[in-house]
């Protein structure tokens, strides 16, 4: 199931941890969680060790040897929802509308289109977890989780058993299931390390409410205008 998908401006390891707590707020911390060694999953290494306790193999980083299902979901992610997005930042920039160098630019692109990409990130999510699943008898992810949860509660799974009541330290369980990389740690290695830069508003607070006023950037059907409008604006009082 997918329990969250959030869009964000940056990679930094508060953003990531902040995510995971919009899922936990609805389906409760997992038992435990798989990444590779990007830097923002630090933030989320620390939070399950620190939640669960260490030397139980609360956070696992390294290459997964059981990911189909989640190469699966981003295959028809970028399918259903975040394709038309690609295409479209891709015509804007071989137009020569959008440069990627310039930060109000992308300011403004973050701006009109992050509400957009979240919308649909969240219409993705409801569906695939309403989706029936073949191999699961017709039953939806969602139907899963739920069955799950009621028939494994108080059979020492970590995850379910803090949901329902407390339950004494278990022994970490099949290790293979979950592919762990050994040796592994939380804080990712420097080939690994990819940042994203943040762009800040360029814009004053008195600018800002003027150009809340004149872009109306909750339009349905004019997000290219609108992107163009709001740099045509920030180019105009800078």
């Amino acid at each position: 199931m997918c329990v969250f998908l959030q869009a964000a401006t940056n990679n930094k390891a508060t953003t990531m941890t902040k995510a995971l707590m919009t899922g936990t707020q609805c389906y409760g911390v997992p038992s435990r969680v798989r990444s590779d060694h990007g830097l923002e999953n630090t933030g989320v290494g620390a939070f399950m060790i620190a939640h669960h306790g260490p030397r139980r193999s609360s956070f696992i980083t390294g290459r997964s040897v059981h990911n189909q299902r989640i190469e699966r979901m981003w295959r028809d992610l970028f399918a259903s929802a975040t394709s038309v997005f690609h295409s479209l930042f891709m015509y804007l920039e071989e137009s020569e509308q959008l440069d990627l160098a310039n930060p109000v630019h992308m300011w403004c692109l973050h701006h009109v289109f992050l509400p957009r990409v979240q919308r649909a990130l969240d219409i993705f999510r409801e569906g695939w977890n309403l989706h029936r699943l073949s191999g699961e008898r017709g039953r939806t992810p969602k139907q899963l989780y739920i069955e799950g949860m009621m028939c494994q509660a108080g059979q020492c799974h970590r995850g379910i058993d803090d949901m329902v009541f407390r339950v004494p330290e278990e022994a970490i369980q099949d290790h293979d299931e979950y592919g762990i990389d050994d040796g592994v740690e939380v804080a990712p290695r420097e080939d690994m390390i990819i940042n994203v830069s943040n762009v800040d508003c360029p814009l004053n607070e008195q600018d800002f409410t003027r150009l809340e006023q004149t872009v109306n950037i909750e339009s349905d059907h004019q997000e290219v205008d609108c992107f163009l409008a709001c740099v045509e604006f920030c180019n105009s009082v800078l």
